[in-house]
């Protein structure tokens, strides 16, 4: 693949050389800081080649996803192309802006319903959900799938809006943040019999075409194999986005993290899987981020994320 190809698409959909006045990578990231963000077309840059998603950061930055191994060659490009060298100092200043963020430190249902401890030890969300206290890996010391899934049904969406921050709305035209998580980016190649064979660029452009139709400003499209990228993306969305349609992969049955993030952000968010989970293994049946969704679509393959736009604009009364 041609890097200074891509480096020039990428490049043409920021605004040009002349609205780029900084730029740095971060692990698969290819950071750039913007004069005029207004100028950078979001549509053009998730169909540039070998870009796999983006994120806004800050007032003027976006962060580029590439596969490993990408992103070095196409930012030495972007230096070339743009004679700037590459500034990690430019992006500690920006990301040292204040933020709008207020948040409430809450009490984590499933920490204390999965975990046998005292009082003090159960508010402290550091802790695993699940842990066997005496290690002989007996079943009554520790929970099993059919627990955890237990108390994650009990917990209402009632539940989480009361225990939750409630963002506030974002001024002016809404927009709506479509988060993927790992191996989305390979559907089309994944397992067609499970999660069929549109590819996720067909899929981004059923988001594209749904957020308009649905009366949304902007869709933004993020994809990425890394938690902390996800988390990340959460975070700024905070100010930005007036809802998340989120698929976190298989970090759904795992991360806590994830989950914490959209508490903390208190945005409505909707939780989409391209397979059926209901039929699928046990170990799938767990879902961490349902409890802070106030909707849930499986089994519809990427349409599935046409109906959680049009429901979401439904939900903020477009």
């Amino acid at each position: 693949m041609d890097r200074d190809q891509i480096a020039q698409e990428v490049l043409a959909a920021v605004g040009g050389k002349a609205n780029v006045t900084a730029n740095d990578i971060c692990m698969t990231r290819l950071r750039i800081l913007t004069e005029d963000p207004s100028l950078v077309d979001t549509d053009q840059l998730s169909s540039a080649r070998g870009v796999l998603g983006f994120v806004k950061r800050g007032a003027n930055g976006i962060e580029v996803v590439f596969g490993p191994g990408k992103v070095e060659a196409v930012h030495e490009a972007l230096v070339r192309l743009t004679g700037i060298e590459g500034n990690d100092e430019a992006f500690d200043e920006a990301a040292t802006m204040p933020a709008p963020i207020h948040v409430h430190i809450s009490h984590n249902p499933l920490h204390s319903a999965a975990v046998a401890q005292s009082e003090d030890e159960a508010e402290d969300e550091a802790e695993d959900p699940v842990e066997n206290h005496d290690g002989d890996g007996d079943d009554d010391d520790a929970a099993t799938v059919d627990d955890l899934v237990s108390l994650l049904d009990d917990i209402e969406p009632a539940d989480v809006e009361d225990d939750a921050v409630v963002a506030d709305a974002p001024e002016g035209p809404l927009r709506v943040l479509v988060i993927n998580g790992p191996n989305i980016n390979m559907l089309g190649i994944r397992e067609p019999d499970i999660y069929g064979h549109d590819s996720y660029r067909a899929m981004l452009s059923i988001c594209h075409d749904a957020a308009l139709e649905a009366g949304f400003a902007d869709c933004t499209c993020f994809q990425s194999n890394h938690e902390g990228d996800l988390i990340d993306a959460i975070q700024d969305a905070y100010g930005t986005y007036a809802g998340i349609i989120i698929n976190p992969g298989a970090y759904t049955h795992t991360s806590i993290a994830i989950l914490d993030a959209a508490k903390a952000v208190g945005l409505p968010m909707i939780e989409v899987h391209i397979s059926k989970l209901e039929d699928r293994e046990d170990f799938r049946q767990v879902s961490y981020i349902r409890a802070a969704c106030f909707e849930t679509i499986t089994g519809l393959g990427v349409e599935g994320y046409r109906k959680a736009l049009f429901d979401m604009a439904a939900h903020l009364g477009l």
